[in-house]
């Protein structure tokens, strides 16, 4: 048996990186799972793992409201929803444009907002009664600062504290709500940083090794497995906790003579 069958699930931004190693997780633990994204590349990427692809916005409401109807419709209901999609930035406050920041906030924010929204509507009206759990990817970077970081980490901050009010919101009909924080895990949204540098495979090999536990996270390993936990029901009594998932990131950065 898997520790998501018989579920539904509905994965945003699973065409690649942290979403794809989540869906990859959910199919393999039974979930009938849905993947969507604006990247086309989604069709092929859901037909390799056995899921189902639909192209989405996040920023959009009314495609919101399309992809959970058209679920529903095909499935009957919807246990999991994880608010994956996302985009990365990195400008000084003083620099960034205000488009450049709305942009940001617009994905990463308002479009976990309205997958929330539309969510919550759904499960509340599951044929078993209200259920089901919504999982939201925030980062490291929505706990503390970072140089640069002003839109992204401001939009990643806001889904740790939206998640919390969704949380507590629905706690009293069984309909959870967490969210996972990642630290450095090796997707392409990390290739644009290490093509940047004189040495590659160098560069990657250094912020592996500046990490507590020496090397960056895996997808489907280190997010794939929380977020399984998070929307099996192993995780009943969990709603609006920051699941930190950073190899030792946010406790500190060790110095050269912690590895001797």
């Amino acid at each position: 048996m898997g520790r998501l069958d018989n579920k539904i699930a509905i994965i945003t931004g699973g065409a690649s990186g942290l979403g794809l190693g989540t869906a990859t997780r959910f199919v393999e633990e039974g979930a009938t799972t849905i993947i969507t994204d604006v990247n086309s590349s989604g069709s092929e990427a859901a037909e390799q793992i056995g899921a189902r692809f639909l192209a989405q916005d996040v920023r959009d409401e009314s495609m919101w409201e399309s992809i959970i109807g058209s679920v529903v419709a095909t499935h009957g209901r919807l246990d999991i929803l994880v608010n994956n999609a996302g985009i990365f930035t990195s400008c000084p406050i003083d620099q960034t444009p205000l488009e450049e920041w709305q942009r940001v906030m617009a994905v990463n924010l308002t479009g976990v907002f309205l997958g929330c929204k539309h969510g919550i509507r759904q499960m509340k009206t599951n044929p078993e009664g209200p259920s089901g759990s919504i999982i939201n990817l925030s980062s490291v970077v929505g706990l503390r600062g970072q140089m640069g970081g002003a839109s992204y980490s401001a939009s990643k901050g806001g889904v740790k504290l939206l998640t919390k009010t969704v949380a507590l919101e629905n706690a009293p009909l069984g309909i959870r709500c967490n969210s996972i924080h990642p630290g450095v895990i090796d997707t392409p949204i990390m290739d644009p940083i290490f093509s940047a540098a004189e040495d590659p495979a160098a560069a990657k090999t250094a912020v592996g090794e500046s990490l507590p536990i020496g090397y960056m996270g895996d997808p489907a390993r280190d997010i794939g497995n929380m977020a399984v936990y998070l929307g099996s029901d192993e995780s009943v009594y969990i709603t609006g906790a920051e699941m930190v998932v950073d190899g030792g990131m946010t406790i500190g950065l060790p110095s050269s003579r912690d590895r001797s």
